[in-house]
């Protein structure tokens, strides 16, 4: 039970982030039926030798930016007819290395055209400098099952403008194969939401009197508090992501992120002193809601059409209930012994000042972020 705890806080530990540095641009798209999200990088230095442009975020700038980029790109159909390129953001910034243009794009295909099969034609700053290139990437394909390991198309180069890009055919089975596997990796690496559930079950062996944790609850008592308590998370965290996924529901990463953190300092509390004895299950889904929001971006690839809406996001909870199962069933015993071990008492406060901790350094991390 500690080795497994410690793991998790081992999540607090910063994983370093994926930049461009390079001072080529890149292309990186993202798969989904019906659609394909694209992240354009371009270096701000080249962007303005090239263009001669404004480089700085401007309305003005940032329009002649936009008008320049589509301009000199094009995605195009198997029979030549251009598909439909809506800008969602676009901003001049430095992420890591040199500062760049960020572009991110949604594409549609023209009606009744492949949406797996595109014709890239690039021509932003490779036209006024030949030794500049873009690296062309497919970063996501839920249904062909590409995600978090790029695979490399080729470089978009003054002499070689245009790539072709087939992802081939895939089916609802397929979708939802990765659908399902794609949530199950997500929950495994999100220890704050992993914490938040742990150690809100910490206590439920127990029964508050006093202000203080004391007598105990029988097996049959203690499952079904468990049981109250993952059922409400889950539907929680449920109703927001199918809100997220069909409605477009969602709030900015930092205020949700922040509201995770604050989820696991709360129930770390409770685990040591009852907050709200008897309420587990409600603030395990009303916490569950702002977790679940935390998976909006993730679900707002998952296409246009409803049929397949439905099918990934299945997949997608399905996985993250699966690894949530799990964990809970590998915890439940500990917990059970734990509440029955003359030590016990004290390893569940330790367990939850080392839960507090890690929370507050969250807490402290997200709302400084910018």
């Amino acid at each position: 039970m500690l080795a497994a705890w410690l793991a998790l806080l081992g999540g607090l530990l910063p994983s370093p982030a994926l930049a461009h540095l390079t001072p080529n641009s890149e292309i990186r798209l993202d798969f989904a039926p019906g659609l394909v999200k694209a992240d354009v990088i371009v270096p701000q230095a080249e962007f303005g030798y090239a263009t001669g442009l404004a480089t700085d975020n401007q309305p003005q700038s940032l329009a002649q930016a936009t008008a320049r980029v589509l301009a000199d790109m094009a995605v195009l159909a198997q029979d030549g007819r251009r598909w439909t390129i809506g800008v969602d953001r676009i901003a001049f910034e430095q992420i890591a290395g040199p500062p760049d243009l960020h572009l991110q794009l949604t594409l549609t295909p023209p009606s009744g055209a492949s949406d797996r099969n595109l014709r890239w034609r690039w021509h932003v700053v490779t036209r006024e400098a030949p030794s500049h290139f873009a690296l062309l990437v497919v970063d996501g394909d839920l249904a062909g099952g590409v995600r978090g390991e790029r695979e490399l198309v080729g470089a978009l180069t003054s002499g070689r403008p245009e790539l072709v890009v087939d992802r081939g055919h895939a089916g609802m089975g397929a979708m939802f194969g990765n659908a399902f596997a794609l949530g199950a990796h997500h929950i495994a690496q999100g220890y704050d939401h992993l914490l938040f559930l742990l150690a809100l079950l910490l206590p439920a062996p127990l029964i508050a009197a006093g202000g203080r944790w004391s007598a105990r609850r029988t097996g049959r008592e203690t499952l079904a508090k468990l049981a109250w308590i993952v059922t409400a998370f889950t539907v929680g965290h449920s109703a927001t992501l199918i809100l997220a996924a069909f409605f477009g529901v969602r709030l900015p990463a930092q205020p949700v992120e922040a509201g995770i953190a604050l989820s696991v300092l709360v129930s770390a509390i409770h685990a040591a002193r009852p907050l709200f004895p008897g309420k587990e299950p409600v603030v395990a889904g009303l916490f569950g809601l702002v977790h679940g929001l935390a998976f909006a971006t993730l679900v707002s690839n998952f296409g246009l059409g409803a049929i397949t809406r439905a099918v990934a996001i299945l997949g997608f909870n399905l996985g993250i209930e699966a690894v949530q199962l799990g964990v809970v069933l590998v915890a439940l015993h500990a917990i059970i012994a734990l509440s029955r071990w003359r030590h016990g008492d004290r390893a569940r406060l330790a367990l939850a000042a080392m839960t507090g901790l890690a929370a507050l350094v969250w807490l402290t991390q997200r709302l400084g972020a910018s």
